[in-house]
């Protein structure tokens, strides 16, 4: 999941802030991650498996960590810029790594590579400059490691979401937190914008809990995406419809 320029700005203040002691921090975390994470595990959303799709160089699954602590971590990322600052958190965190895009199913796909990496994903049909990178399905990748549910599984994907849960009918059946980057627009043919993911999300099993990080498009300030988290539908955090 790629750094907000809120999370940057807040990064290099801190990090100017640091000799004199001092740290900026939020004093209400309503919309961003860290809340998110906070209140998946005042739920007991305690996974023994963390799956991280769309993993960039492990910052987002660094920042789980500090909630799950105690999870095995599997992080899907295909791009050969990000290899070398992920094998360092496998040697120093024991972090399975894979070198690949998750998806339906396992071989190669075309993927746009961006300017700045963390805007890389699964070209679409009249995309420009991209590569071929493999592909394995999350199913295979839990199965071969020896790994054990619950499950937590993170996506940040740009619109190839459904290939990707596609391929974890498996894993889908013991993961009670999936957290996905979800949009506003339809940035690939077969995108879901966010409210066509909630009900494909529903149909099999899962419903929308919370959301962080909501961003709107800087050129005319219209709401571009969001993080949903999804819980199964029999959680008892909706057996009641009452607001208190």
């Amino acid at each position: 999941m790629a750094e907000t320029v809120r999370q940057r700005l807040q990064r290099i203040t801190n990090k100017l802030l640091a000799p004199a002691g001092l740290q900026l921090v939020r004093k209400h975390k309503v919309f961003d991650m860290d809340g998110l994470l906070s209140r998946a595990c005042s739920r007991g959303n305690t996974p023994a498996t963390v799956i991280d799709v769309g993993a960039s160089d492990g910052v987002w699954s660094l920042q789980a960590r500090r909630y799950f602590p105690n999870a095995r971590y599997v992080l899907f990322e295909p791009l050969a810029e990000r290899q070398a600052a992920l094998a360092q958190l496998h040697s120093k965190y024991g972090f399975h790594i894979v070198a690949a895009a998750a998806g339906a199913q396992a071989g190669s796909v075309a993927f746009s590579i961006d300017a700045a990496l963390d805007g890389s994903g699964v070209a679409g049909p009249d995309e420009g400059a991209t590569r071929a990178v493999q592909v394995e399905t999350i199913d295979n990748a839990i199965q071969t490691r020896g790994l054990q549910g619950p499950f937590c599984v993170k996506l940040d994907t740009h619109g190839y979401e459904v290939p990707v849960l596609t391929g974890a009918t498996q894993v889908l059946q013991q993961t009670n937190l999936i957290i996905v980057e979800a949009y506003n627009f339809t940035l690939t043919p077969d995108c879901l914008r966010f409210h066509e993911l909630c009900a494909w999300m529903e149909i099999r099993g899962f419903r929308c809990c919370d959301l962080a990080d909501p961003m709107r498009r800087p050129g005319d300030g219209t709401f571009w995406q969001m993080d949903l988290a999804f819980v199964p539908a029999s959680s008892a955090l909706f057996s009641s419809g009452r607001y208190l």
